[in-house]
């Protein structure tokens, strides 16, 4: 009974919000650590580093999730479970099987099988993703971990209190649903031209000039939020957005039907399903008719498209029947191998890319990319967001050719510039 209730007290932990449990686990890790200082044969603890995964698998519920597996894997046992502020887990037990413990942690491989440092780690004791401590032996090295970690919770802590007393004013607060319908009113009165950006996704090959493939036009999110909703995260809900993006896309049809489409270039444009399947894409179509055929590339979120297949798959046929490209937008590494591309019908693929992932990037997964990207189509896979050279240089060690970007926008138009000389 004891034993059961220990196990249920750390579960409540788990319920716990992270910035109320700073501190609090670290503390209770070193007093009960303390308390066996004494009591070490037959004990075993484990860290495990959940703190070594990626941003997206670090999210409160997600590591709830996590430190529930784990307890229902070695729920038989005497043992405490600890959650520290940096998401990582400590589990200190007596007389625990190494079978037994090995099959909770490998229960956690499972859930996060698509992120490198679990997927990647050869032995039950690698550090990237656990580390195993014999009390016995090595009590000293586990209690300075205990106080490493105490002292990382403590410096986070400060951090957050710093921050907390700059002013609110500055701060940005989450778009609420009262608001759309007042923001959506305003863009059906406002000129975006001044908000709309354009970005030339390019062929980049050793020794040759970029080749433009196409020119992007979109709304500058950050722009729209400083004129429209100063003070407001347009970004913070995924799905109030998802809806405001269905004016955006009105507001952009609009102005390119009073300017005209002046490039002879092909060009993108992002629209949701619904937009496609509307009367005012309809209005944008005839009024350029057999203008944008082989010319207009639809780039749709993989959001948007899985929320309704069917109209996806009905909208996905009627753009074909137009002569349009469509590309699937929003994939990143971990991602991309779940979308079959030519299954889907989509014509390109667009992936994400940030500084951290490439910073992050193991050996081990270069030839699984490389070999999704050739399954996917070097000639139909974009690597967007490329800010630097570096970008570049991974993506072409991962077989891409194709590239969007502010320093591909830099490579373009030098290129550009120096032929105009």
């Amino acid at each position: 009974v004891r034993r059961m209730q220990r196990l249920a007290r750390a579960l409540e932990r788990q319920d716990a919000p992270v910035v109320g449990r700073v501190l609090a686990q670290e503390i209770a890790l070193l007093d009960h650590l303390g308390r066996l200082d004494k009591l070490r044969h037959g004990r075993t603890a484990i860290h495990i580093h959940m703190s070594n995964l990626a941003a997206a698998y670090r999210r409160d519920n997600y590591i709830r999730i996590a430190a529930n597996a784990f307890v229902q894997g070695v729920h038989s046992f005497e043992g405490r479970l600890f959650t520290l502020a940096n998401k990582d887990l400590v589990f200190v037990a007596r007389d625990v099987p190494f079978e037994a413990l090995n099959g909770a942690v490998d229960k956690l491989r499972s859930l996060f099988a698509e992120d490198p440092i679990a997927q990647f780690s050869q032995t039950p004791s690698a550090p990237d993703f656990c580390t195993w401590y014999n009390l016995e032996s090595d009590y000293e090295a586990l209690r300075e971990m205990a106080q490493g970690m105490l002292r990382q919770a403590e410096q986070t802590r400060d951090h957050n209190e710093l921050h907390s007393s700059v002013d609110p004013a500055t701060l940005l607060k989450p778009i609420r649903p009262e608001l759309v319908a007042r923001l959506e009113d305003a863009l059906g009165k406002t000129d975006i031209s001044n908000i709309v950006r354009r970005q030339t996704a390019c062929t980049l090959l050793d020794g040759q000039p970029p080749q433009p493939l196409f020119e992007e036009i979109f709304v500058s999110i950050e722009d729209l939020q400083g004129i429209a909703t100063p003070g407001i995260d347009l970004l913070a809900d995924v799905w109030l957005f998802r809806y405001l993006t269905q004016t955006l896309d009105r507001r952009v049809m609009a102005m390119l039907i009073r300017d005209g489409v002046t490039s002879t270039r092909p060009f993108s444009i992002n629209l949701n399903v619904a937009t496609v399947l509307s009367p005012e894409f309809g209005r944008f179509e005839t009024t350029f008719a057999n203008q944008l055929r082989g010319r207009l590339v639809v780039e749709m979120n993989k959001i948007d498209v899985f929320s309704d297949m069917g109209a996806f798959l009905f909208a996905r046929d009627y753009l074909h029947e137009l002569g349009f490209r469509i590309c699937l937008d929003g994939l990143t590494h971990h991602t991309m191998a779940y979308y079959d591309r030519e299954r889907l019908g989509f014509d390109l693929v667009k992936l994400y890319w940030t500084p951290d992932s490439i910073d992050n990037m193991r050996p081990e997964m270069m030839p699984i990319i490389r070999a999704n990207v050739m399954e996917t189509g070097q000639a139909r896979t974009i690597l967007c967001r490329c800010d630097s050279p570096r970008a570049i240089e991974i993506g072409q060690d991962l077989g891409i050719v194709m590239f969007q970007g502010r320093h591909v926008d830099h490579i373009y138009n030098t290129w550009r510039g120096g032929n105009r000389g």
